[in-house]
This record gives C-alpha cells, sequence and structure tokens, in this order.
C-alpha cells in the first residue's frame, strides 16, 4: 500500500521532515535530453527547501564517472540514432527490454562508472542516493548487492512504461509515475512494496493556473482564437520542425513556437515572423510552466518530463513524432488516458489542430481527463517517500 505522507499530513509531515534534519541527498541524472536532469533538480530543490540544513548534490552520471570516450559515444549515438536512424533507436530499444539482471550485456553497462562512483560515495558520503536515469541506477544496484554501499538507493522512472533497464535487484524503492508503470514492474518480479506511485517529480508552479487570464492579457492574447504551444525539445530532437510550423501557422490558431537550442531554427523561421506574427517564435527559455498556463494544447513529442509538466498545467495534447521506443509508450498512455491526440504525419497534424479549433467541447472533455491523471506535487510526495524510507530502516538495511 502506498502510504506516503503528503504536503495535507500536517503535524506527521512537519516531524519527518525535522527528524531529518541534515540528512544529505545524491541524485544521479544523465545527459540524454533534458528530462532526467530536469527530474533530478526538482528532487534537489525540494529537498534543500523542506529538508531542515538538509543538502541535495546533484552530479551527471557519465560526466563524473564514465570515461570520457565512453560518454561521448553513448551521447553521440544517441542523439543521431533518434535524429538520423530512428528505427535503429526503436530496434535497440526493443532488444534491450527483455535483457536479463544477471545478462553479461546488463552487467557490462552496470559496469559504467561503477568503481568510480563508489570511489566518490567513499570520500562524499550521503546518506541517501536516488537514481533518474537507468545506467546509474544500474551501478547503485551492483554496489548494494556486493555490500560496498549502506545507504538507500532509489530509482525514479522517468517514463510512463516499463523497460528492463529499469529494473536492478539492488533498488530499495522505485518511484514511479503511474499506476500502470507499478503494475509493470510488478509483473516482472519487483514486489509491490518496493513501487510507489508518486508521479514524475517536476518543477512546475501550478498557482499560475488561478492567474490564466490576467497572464493572457499580458501576453496579448486575442480572446476566442485557439493558443497553441509548440516544443520541439531543448535539444532539437523533432524531425522536421520548419515544415511543422508551416503546417500550423495557417490555421486560425495563435501562439509559441520554442525551438529549445537549435539557434539555425530559430533564425531560419523568424524569417516569417511577419508573415504569420500571431506566433512568437521563441529560443529556448525558462518560463515553460507560465507559457503553458495561457495555452490551450501543445503539440510536442512525448518525453515524460514535458508531458507531466502539461498534465500538471492541465494541458491537453497532440504528440507529434515521438521518439520510438519509450516515447512510444508514453504517447500510447496519454492518449489511453484520454489527455492527448496521436498524429503522425503533417496531414494528421492539420486534422486534428482543425477539430480542436471547431470542437472546443473537445478541450474541455482533454482537461477533464487530465485531472484524473496528473500529479502535480509528485516532487513533494517523492520527496517525502525518500525521507519515510530512510527512517525505516527495515526497508533497506541489508545487514
Amino acid at each position: 500500500m502506498n502510504n506516503v505522507l503528503t504536503r495535507d499530513s500536517g503535524p506527521a509531515r512537519e516531524r519527518l521532515l525535522e527528524a531529518s534534519r541534515g540528512f544529505r541527498a545524491l541524485v544521479l541524472s544523465a545527459k540524454f535530453g533534458g528530462g532526467h536532469k530536469t527530474t533530478a533538480e526538482a528532487i534537489g530543490s525540494w529537498w534543500e527547501q523542506h529538508v531542515p540544513s538538509g543538502k541535495a548534490t546533484i552530479l551527471d552520471h557519465f560526466d563524473e564517472f564514465v570515461s570520457p570516450v565512453t560518454a561521448r559515444a553513448a551521447s553521440v549515438g544517441y542523439t543521431q540514432s533518434v535524429r538520423l536512424f530512428p528505427q535503429g533507436y526503436r530496434l535497440f530499444y526493443e532488444r534491450t527490454a527483455e535483457l536479463k539482471p544477471d545478462s553479461a550485456a546488463q552487467q557490462w553497462l552496470n559496469g559504467l562508472g561503477r568503481r568510480e562512483l563508489q570511489e566518490y560515495l567513499e570520500g562524499h558520503p550521503a546518506d541517501i542516493v536516488v537514481a533518474v536515469h537507468p545506467t546509474p541506477a544500474g551501478a547503485l544496484s551492483e554496489l548494494r548487492r556486493a555490500g560496498q554501499l549502506r545507504t538507500p538507493v532509489v530509482t525514479v522512472v522517468t517514463d510512463y512504461v516499463v523497460h528492463s533497464q529499469w529494473i536492478h535487484p539492488g533498488t530499495d524503492l522505485y518511484l514511479v509515475g503511474s499506476d500502470n508503470v507499478k503494475l509493470g514492474l510488478v509483473q516482472r518480479g519487483v514486489p509491490e512494496e518496493r513501487v510507489r506511485v508518486t508521479g514524475i517529480p517536476i518543477r512546475v508552479n501550478t498557482g499560475l493556473l488561478a492567474q490564466r487570464e490576467a497572464l493572457r492579457e499580458k501576453w496579448g492574447l486575442k480572446p476566442g482564437l485557439p493558443t497553441v504551444m509548440v516544443m520541439i525539445g531543448a535539444q532539437g530532437m523533432m524531425r522536421n520542425p520548419t515544415r511543422l510550423f508551416l503546417t500550423i501557422a495557417p490555421h486560425p490558431v495563435q501562439g509559441f513556437f520554442l525551438c529549445g537550442k537549435d539557434k539555425a531554427l530559430y533564425a531560419r523561421l523568424k524569417l516569417w515572423a511577419e508573415r504569420y506574427s500571431q506566433f512568437r517564435i521563441m529560443p529556448f527559455v525558462r518560463i515553460v510552466p507560465e507559457l503553458m498556463c495561457v495555452s490551450d494544447v501543445l503539440i510536442s513529442k512525448a518525453g515524460g518530463l514535458t508531458t507531466s509538466e502539461a498534465l500538471a498545467m492541465e494541458l491537453p495534447m497532440i504528440i507529434f513524432h515521438p521518439i520510438p521506443g519509450q516515447e512510444y509508450a508514453n504517447r500510447d498512455y496519454l492518449v489511453g488516458a484520454g489527455a492527448a491526440i496521436s498524429a503522425d504525419t503533417m496531414g494528421e497534424m492539420s486534422a486534428a489542430l482543425e477539430t480542436l479549433c471547431r470542437q472546443p467541447e473537445r478541450l474541455d472533455e482533454m482537461r477533464a481527463a487530465i485531472r484524473q491523471v496528473r500529479r502535480p506535487n509528485a516532487a513533494e510526495d517523492a520527496g517525502l517517500e525518500l525521507l519515510s524510507l530512510m527512517h525505516e530502516r527495515q526497508r533497506w538495511s541489508r545487514t
């Protein structure tokens, strides 16, 4: 049973926080996409804001502990396969989905940075270690199993799907985004008591929702005209973004097109700014929650963090060109929940957008569905689960 304390637990929550004074957390992330880092920052931020005198250290596992050659090869290999050969990445994802923990391939993956991580922990002890990416989760699991790490290890699954790369025998607790992921872990042999459904930790100010009309006025948005927000990803991983813009812009909509860190795309689309003045072409920004708040629909891939932010902000989605593999599963979850529509081609995108423009009641239905699955307090719930685990030593002690 998931008996996590919540922000409404009052005195019990305050006692838990005070009893955790000075606790140190190490959060291990990875550079692949922006989502893992965002989750790590959400956990670390909550920890330092709420745990009295608490300290959270966030490290990129590949930057800190894996050899530069291997780290660079993994990063370039991931980025280029997704951009240039997505079906190849899908094949890799599917082939590794059923790897056994004791297989030679999995043991090799678990060894990436393991010795260096052990040495770091010996010199920088932590009271709990959290992994938000499968590779550090595997390394930590092996250290736990070998008796070389005597503090609890937690894995935060940052997708709405189960994959074998997340499952490791030495993990003491899994924090997941949905009941479906919990069920998948249990079906693969993870004890139910080791899984908690908290949502995927994010940093969004849902209080903005109460200011929606004032913010829309601030941005000069026209009443009655649907507002579309397009996100291609911080690293520009969406295919054909220029064509996507030229598909969307002629519709009777207004909105924002976020180019992420793709400076060339930003410069290219700015050439169209005068013709499609109702769209704001924007580079990488840190006001995504505010833009989500004033928008009526998000067009994006299906990254776990972006979609979790959209759910928190009650923003319906059109999922376009998700990365084969985990994002296909994320898309299926969101469409099945009624929170999103899937569009695989430019024609389907145009048709989906036209439908939502002509049938605003469909957006209302999608928002109602989102309210059934959104978990805007996931960072708080995850933080309290971490503290509860630390104080319930019988759940993780192996001595």
